[in-house]
């Protein structure tokens, strides 16, 4: 039975990365590690391994290869939401409200095919699937800080902001 979905979960890993940075510029990718990039993925595929429907995933830390296998210079936000307009520039507009400058968005939208409990069972770009549902992993990175009330503030302040959307759309 090992053997069986040791496969399956490489190959959602493979598929996961291939598609995470597929729209990305180039030009913003260039002078980072490839292994933090690849790190960055798995991390946002981990965090998004389990996810209920209306109920958006955020959280806001430090990567460091000690403890996430991979690192950056700025804080990490990691977004797990149902697809619907406005994400990025509301996003955008809290992360600026809290003083802070935008590194880097990472913003694909997948279709995603999950377990009756949230369990990620398969993913693909919505023009190579119609199975499952549209769904935004968001990677966002923003001036580091490292006071965890900071960190948590952020995480709240994106929270308010995605009900805000959902509700008004």
């Amino acid at each position: 039975m090992e053997a069986k979905t040791q496969p399956a979960k490489r190959s959602l890993e493979g598929e996961f990365e291939r598609l995470y940075y597929a729209e990305v510029d180039p030009e913003d990718l260039a002078e980072r590690d490839p292994e933090d990039l690849r790190g960055a993925a798995l991390a946002q595929l981990e965090f998004a391994r389990t996810f209920v429907r209306g109920k958006p995933k955020i959280r806001a830390y430090n990567p460091a290869p000690s403890q996430q296998g991979w690192h950056s210079t700025h804080t990490v936000i990691e977004i797990i939401n149902d697809d619907m307009p406005f994400l990025v520039d509301s996003v955008a507009m809290e992360v600026n409200r809290q003083g802070l400058t935008l590194h880097l968005v990472v913003h694909p939208v997948l279709r995603t095919v999950r377990k009756r409990g949230g369990e990620l069972v398969a993913l693909a770009a919505p023009t190579e699937s119609s199975e499952g549902e549209l769904e935004s992993f968001m990677h966002v990175e923003v001036d580091r800080q490292t006071d965890p009330a900071r960190l948590a503030e952020l995480e709240t302040g994106i929270a308010k902001v995605l009900a805000d959307v959902r509700a008004a759309v």
